[in-house]
């Protein structure tokens, strides 16, 4: 499911469900995905804002408790699912990951997910003074300063291509092993 996520991306869900796992909760829900996010300064989103020095701020018009108590090794080894307004924020960082042309979905495309739909998470990033035209014209403003480096992918009818040099390269190395192994073949039975 988090094969497209960059490192950073995946932390702050794995960061989501931790804060999950403080908590007297049934799933982890876009509060926790945004404290997630917030969680570290590495990663495009806390780069751009500076979530991480918003946390206090952002876990109480969220009302999670900050710092965390101490949580049960029950509390954090049990599976937590996501709910649905989550699954929903994860389709929209599909969605924003693709708008930027990027095959990897990285913490500003969550970021700005967040912001696509009425949910508690967006209502606080809000009162905080950011919305998506602005965190949409943050993140490309980041992306042209800081390129990630990773060759850009094409998409072709709904699904990710790697670029036809590496394609090409990947199948003529194919070919040869194949070749080989042919031979190999052919030379053992004659």
């Amino acid at each position: 499911m988090f094969e497209r996520y960059t490192e950073q991306a995946r932390r702050a869900v794995f960061f989501a469900r931790y804060t999950a796992g403080h908590q007297p909760v049934a799933y982890i829900t876009v509060a926790h995905l945004l404290i997630g996010l917030s969680w570290e300064s590495k990663g495009r989103a806390s780069e751009i804002w500076s979530l991480k020095d918003k946390i206090p701020d952002l876990c109480a018009l969220l009302g999670i408790q900050w710092p965390f108590g101490k949580a049960t090794k029950d509390q954090l080894m049990t599976d937590i699912p996501l709910d649905n307004n989550s699954k929903m924020a994860l389709a929209y960082a599909a969605q924003e990951a693709d708008l930027d042309q990027e095959y990897s979905i990285d913490t500003d495309h969550l970021l700005r997910a967040l912001l696509r739909f009425p949910n508690e998470a967006g209502e606080a990033l809000k009162s905080i003074s950011l919305d998506l035209p602005t965190a949409r014209v943050g993140s490309s403003r980041h992306r042209e300063e800081h390129p990630s480096g990773r060759k850009p992918l094409l998409k072709l009818a709904g699904f990710w291509f790697q670029p036809i040099e590496e394609a090409l390269v990947k199948l003529a190395i194919l070919t040869f092993i194949g070749l080989l192994a042919a031979a190999a073949i052919y030379w053992v039975n004659f």
